[in-house]
């Protein structure tokens, strides 16, 4: 497996796996601006294909994840591990060491996940999602986690 950054002939894979992975994706059209506005996107790849990505900026200060996800078919394989933690590498190498993100208050395997990788809720938002779900506002300190 390899972490590399995302180029546009990943899209079709990245937006696959956006719509498997979560009941509001974000779509095609966003991401493209996202990568487009200066974003961090970065992609696992195995073989030809694009299994997983994260999406990230800096905002306010410090780091944001805007989405990461990885094809069901390769989860518990740490492919999600490698691209949260290229994505803090390079927010460090840019003096950025306080990261955040939303999590839905019912995605436990997520905030697990988070919560492994150093990650500790700081702030809760009610009806933060357009179904109505509250979040979890989740934050990552420090240069050693």
């Amino acid at each position: 497996m390899i972490i590399r950054d995302f180029k546009i002939s990943d899209i079709d894979d990245v937006v696959r796996i956006e719509y498997d992975s979560f009941p509001d994706p974000y779509p095609m059209g966003l991401l493209l601006e996202l990568h487009k506005k200066g974003a961090g996107f970065l992609v696992a790849q195995i073989g030809s294909g694009v299994i997983g990505y994260i999406v990230f900026w800096i905002r306010e200060g410090m780091g944001h994840i805007i989405a990461i996800a990885v094809d069901e078919r390769f989860h518990n394989m740490k492919v999600g591990s490698m691209l949260l933690l290229n994505a803090i590498r390079i927010l460090q190498e840019h003096n950025i060491y306080t990261v955040r993100l939303e999590v839905r208050k019912s995605n436990i395997n997520a905030r697990k996940f988070y919560q492994k990788r150093g990650f500790k809720q700081v702030k809760y938002c009610r009806k933060y999602y357009s179904d109505g779900e509250d979040a979890i506002i989740m934050q990552y300190d420090g240069l050693d986690n």
